[in-house]
């Protein structure tokens, strides 16, 4: 069933990429490079593992750190030509690096395994990051309504919705 969920994930993500690379009204190729890295780590994930998940978290905060440093008051000079993109679709493309980071690291995890750990006194540390992944999956969730909710452009709304969907299928797979 993981699998099967973990495949479902990757749909809306393809499709919010798709928007992404569709919106020609705002120069966004950070957050389009972005979508791209999510998506190809999520298909290297469900398919092929030939990445471990550690490097794709890695390689996933440093792009967000990147994405972060690129959008930042000094990392770009604003012009009237390029204008800046909107800050709620900024901080929700580098806390969708976040998140796939560490739903990355949590869907290397059997939870079942934890859970046998967990009950036979061997620690409980799979049962404490399952909880941390589903409650900022959720986080995650919430915020991408509220953007959703105050978005304008259908584009973003397209985007938004299925970052959050593919984050809570992701979830619901690592568990």
């Amino acid at each position: 069933m993981a699998e099967l969920l973990h495949a479902w994930a990757i749909a809306p993500a393809a499709i919010g990429a798709c928007c992404l690379a569709a919106d020609r009204g705002r120069a966004r190729w950070p957050d389009a490079a972005a979508s791209v890295l999510m998506l190809v780590a999520m298909l290297d994930a469900a398919l092929t593992r030939l990445v471990a998940p550690v490097y794709w978290a890695a390689l996933l905060i440093a792009s967000a750190m990147a994405l972060a440093a690129w959008q930042g008051p000094r990392g770009r000079r604003a012009s009237a030509a390029q204008p800046r993109p909107g800050t709620g679709m900024a901080v929700h493309t580098g806390l969708g690096l976040i998140a796939m980071a560490a739903l990355q690291l949590g869907m290397g995890h059997d939870p079942l395994a934890a859970a046998s750990a967990a009950a036979h006194g061997h620690g409980g540390g799979g049962a404490v990051l399952m909880t941390l992944l589903l409650g900022g999956a959720l986080a995650y969730a919430a915020f991408s309504v509220l953007l959703l909710v105050r978005a304008h452009r259908p584009l973003d709304r397209a985007q938004l919705a299925c970052m959050g969907v593919s984050v809570l299928l992701m979830a619901a797979a690592s568990l």
